[in-house]
């Protein structure tokens, strides 16, 4: 397992590449979000490595900020397996399921995504506060100066 980290997250990718189908993620690729403290996700991410490099796990970021979220990817056959290994490895019950794409499931299970954009505003309100949260909205849309 290797990491990239940018503004937002630590990505924590599998040491080897691997074949993409953007069609098939488009359609059955979502992830595992689990909120808790910036150190039990760090922690966590760092149990993902050998999931990663097996590919049992597609990959995983964590926000770089406390509190936090670590999102965990799979293709939608593979999450309820998935959601036992973290379950194994400590992962905590604040947690949703979330397509990236399908958007159409997403709403389907209205519930879980209130949830979701509920505990991701409140996760970024806490780690920034209104003042930050509002200079990290306008440094993420506005273009960079060069």
């Amino acid at each position: 397992m290797h990491k990239i980290k940018d503004l937002l997250w630590t990505w924590l990718l599998p040491d080897s590449p691997r074949d993409f189908d953007r069609e098939v993620w488009e359609k059955h690729g979502g992830k595992w979000i689990i909120f808790d403290s910036k150190k039990n996700l760090m922690e966590l991410g760092e149990k993902l490595g050998p999931f990663l490099d097996s590919r049992e796990i597609e990959s995983a970021k964590y926000w770089n900020e406390d509190p936090g979220a670590i999102c965990v990817y799979s293709l939608d056959r593979d999450r309820d397996r998935v959601w036992e290994i973290l379950k194994s490895l400590g992962a905590g019950r604040r947690r949703v399921w979330e397509y990236d794409y399908a958007w159409d499931k997403n709403i389907k299970d209205p519930i879980a995504f209130t949830y979701s954009w509920f505990s991701k505003f409140r996760t970024i309100l806490q780690s920034y506060g209104i003042a930050g949260s509002m200079r990290l909205l306008r440094e993420i849309m506005l273009p960079k100066e060069k």
